[in-house]
């Protein structure tokens, strides 16, 4: 596995965070690593690379792994290490479904409960991903468009749904980001955004909660892609065998 991270990007990140402990810091790294499918579903978590590409020793690496195996997003196994977690299709179709319902009564909640600095934020945000669009940012729009969403989140006021959901997006942030990195019609996506916003300042609760749930199809056809890719590699080595 190659790392593509190195020590002087870990101390640029303890700067920004400087309150955090080392396994924290580390974790964050290998958390972006695993969102961003450059450590791969299945994957091994190669601990003496790691280690040495940062600088670090093992115990603060393990302490690291523990934290994400917590979050589900590794796998820790007895005297073998750690893998990236592989779910299925079927289990992250559950996944989505549980988070769209989430973020669709978040968004009538935060017609409910928002301030006028959550409605401030959202137009902010929204600001951001047409300005990504513009420049036909992938990375910078998927960034943007997660501040949106758990803008929304936030403003629900609701603690429960908001540590809920907070689990739910670290499991299923890597298909979300596969969505976007995949999406071909952005001007699509940036209509449905223009009315969710518009929903949010109308607090229209009902129609802002069917919304955010519809504006998960591009989530839902990145799994559907998934599950094909994955057909198709299952299917390889029969027709080689013919």
């Amino acid at each position: 596995m190659t790392v593509p991270f190195s020590m002087p990007m870990l101390e640029a990140s303890a700067r920004r965070v400087a309150a955090q402990p080392l396994p924290q810091q580390i974790a964050a790294h290998l958390r972006e690593l695993i969102i961003h499918d450059e450590l791969k579903p299945g994957e091994r978590v190669r601990e003496q690379p790691l280690s040495l590409e940062l600088a670090v020793s093992r115990t603060p690496l393990r302490d690291a792994l523990k934290i994400l195996a917590v979050e589900r997003l590794v796998d820790l196994h007895p005297n073998r290490g750690a893998t990236v977690v592989n779910p299925s299709v079927a289990e992250l179709r559950d996944l989505l479904r549980v988070y769209s319902t989430l973020e669709g009564l978040a968004g009538q909640m935060a017609c409910e409960r928002a301030v006028q600095n959550d409605i401030d934020a959202a137009h902010r945000w929204h600001q951001e991903m047409v300005g990504a669009f513009e420049r036909r940012d992938k990375l910078s729009y998927f960034r943007a468009n997660q501040a949106f969403h758990l803008g929304i989140i936030g403003a629900s006021r609701n603690a429960s749904l908001i540590e809920v959901h907070g689990q739910l997006n670290l499991r299923l942030h890597r298909v979300r980001y596969l969505a976007i990195m995949q999406q071909k019609d952005w001007t699509f996506v940036s209509n449905q955004h223009e009315a969710i916003i518009e929903a949010l300042d109308k607090r229209d609760g009902a129609l802002l909660g069917r919304l955010l749930v519809e504006h998960f199809s591009s989530a839902w056809r990145a799994l559907d892609l998934l599950e094909a890719q994955q057909l198709n590699a299952a299917a390889a080595p029969a027709a080689a065998e013919l």
